[in-house]
């Protein structure tokens, strides 16, 4: 009896192909990052639903047209107008920001994401549900961000005893707490916080933040909005300090910028805020996405109440890595 090798979407630079799963396997040892994320000749593989058909996340391998060693991503369909609760393009890359305004490359809270266009009947072969992003664009919107491989949810709860014992897992938690803190996250969804690697190398990721800063709560609980950790290492503390309103500003007003071309959204540099009112921002064929300037005054409130407490001793100094 003769078996038909199962197709498989694979995606390039606008055009998407049906491809044997022979013909374009490739092995799991490419390195996913935020250069990858953004090419323009990512290919995407593979993509199956995370929990069920219909769901609006899943999981796919990716790689470049020029390198092929592949990475895990999870790849997501944006909304009608590129905003809807619990699916804010903008949140997610705004929390991605702001742990990069906070942390070295390689200590990152928030895994690699971007913000991707494409045909809508060619993404449609990745996810049937996708939907235009305005009408009469025949474009879409989806998300990609790096898979976090290994990864266990971590308990709706700080670890005390682990917190005073573990210094890596108490400055891994603790930089994670800052960041939801910071951008108030309002999701307590189990898995929205994950713990990777063990003993020294543990650590700590927000992998889901479209609820947070303006948006409503969530109905599931709100407990990463607030802090819970009684101390911070050095290092954040110092980048708490010195952060600026202007940092956040040019960081966060206008964080992606697209022109329609054809059916396609192609990303721009970001130019001038067209409206700090609004966070999805639309002329013709431009388009913004960044946080309010109220929302980015929320993130700066709270960047300062942190510091007030460090300086008074209420947020108090990890002992420094031996």
């Amino acid at each position: 009896m003769s078996h038909e090798t199962p197709a498989r979407v694979r995606w390039i630079t606008g055009v998407v192909l049906l491809t044997g799963l022979l013909a374009a396997a490739h092995a799991s040892d490419g390195t996913c990052t935020l250069d990858a994320l953004t090419t323009p000749d990512l290919v995407i593989e593979d993509a199956k639903p995370v929990r069920f058909e219909k769901d609006i996340t899943r999981k796919a391998m990716a790689h470049t047209a020029a390198d092929p060693a592949a990475f895990r991503i999870k790849v997501r369909r944006a909304g009608a107008g590129a905003s809807s609760f619990n699916n804010e393009p903008r949140y997610e890359l705004a929390a991605y920001e702001i742990s990069r305004l906070l942390f070295p490359a390689d200590e990152q809270v928030v895994p690699a994401i971007a913000l991707r266009s494409a045909p809508l009947a060619q993404f449609r072969l990745i996810d049937p549900a996708a939907v235009e992003a305005w009408r009469g664009t025949a474009a879409t919107f989806y998300m990609v961000q790096c898979w976090l491989d290994g990864a266990k949810p971590h308990p709706l709860k700080i670890d005390a005893a682990r917190f005073a014992a573990d210094s890596a897992y108490a400055r891994t938690i603790s930089r994670l707490n800052v960041v939801t803190y910071l951008i108030e996250h309002k999701d307590s969804n189990r898995g929205n916080v994950m713990l990777t690697g063990e003993g020294a190398a543990v650590r700590a990721w927000a992998i889901d933040n479209g609820v947070a800063f303006d948006s409503e709560e969530s109905d599931v609980g709100i407990f990463w909005k607030d802090l819970h950790v009684d101390a911070v290492d050095r290092a954040l503390a110092d980048r708490l300090r010195t952060l600026t309103l202007d940092e956040l500003r040019a960081r966060l007003a206008v964080i992606v910028q697209y022109e329609l071309v054809g059916d396609t959204w192609e990303p721009r540099p970001p130019g001038v805020n067209i409206d700090p009112h609004r966070g999805v921002r639309r002329r013709g064929r431009q388009l913004q996405l960044g946080l309010t300037g109220m929302e980015i005054g929320a993130v700066e409130r709270r960047r300062v109440k942190l510091v007030r407490r460090i300086e008074q001793g209420a947020l108090r100094l990890l002992p420094d890595a031996s």
